[in-house]
């Protein structure tokens, strides 16, 4: 996050597994972002509809659908467009981190996430997107 920012970075997660997502709110939390989280495709796109989020967390398998089914309606918006987009995801062969990566996702974590890598991909992402934006 940079200095300019006057409040939290709004961050969108779409995640099923209640577990993960309670993870995904007390990491991010404790490092000062406000966190919405979506179980699954259509509350995604409900939320997305309603905020615009200064990234998004994408999870890959969802009860709805593949998340990167996501992502090109991310990228065509006008709106929300140039918003990060960070797969979180269980799949980690080669060719589905290529496949996320061709998709239009801006990087990728393996589950288990970990804090730190955690912390510093978002930061990472949001800081890059910042400069962009400058």
């Amino acid at each position: 996050m940079t200095a300019e920012r006057s409040e939290a970075a709004l961050l969108v997660a779409v995640e099923d597994e209640p577990r993960n997502a309670a993870l995904l709110e007390a990491i991010l939390g404790r490092s000062g972002y406000r966190l919405r989280i979506a179980p699954d495709l259509a509350g995604a796109r409900e939320l997305l509809a309603e905020t615009t989020p200064d990234l998004v967390l994408l999870d890959r398998h969802l009860p709805d659908g593949d998340g990167l089914d996501l992502i090109p309606e991310i990228r065509n918006s006008d709106r929300l467009g140039a918003v990060p987009i960070l797969l979180v995801s269980a799949s980690v062969l080669p060719r589905d981190v290529q496949a996320a990566m061709d998709a239009g996702c801006d990087g990728f974590l393996p589950k288990p996430v970990h804090v730190k890598p955690l912390v510093e991909a978002v930061r990472r992402l949001l800081d890059r997107n910042a400069a962009v934006d400058a």
